[in-house]
């Protein structure tokens, strides 16, 4: 489960949150007003968690840039 801060809470404690994601693999979630804006992940991690590479066009999903 993902801890979730506010966007002030990371403002001011960016360094440690960098730690706990870094040294613990955790996943930090940032949100504002009670909306999630970002998620804070460790990049070796592994995994993309879902998210699109857009370094090679064939993995994006067929009609990724309609009704944008």
């Amino acid at each position: 489960m993902a801890k979730t801060v506010t966007a002030m809470e990371a403002r001011q404690n960016f360094g440690d949150l960098l730690n706990q994601v870094s040294l613990k693999q955790e996943e930090i979630v940032i949100e504002r007003a009670g909306k999630p804006l970002a998620r804070l992940v460790n990049v070796s991690s592994g995994s993309n968690g879902g998210e699109l590479d857009f370094r090679d066009i064939g993995k994006l999903p067929n009609g990724i840039w309609e009704g944008r």
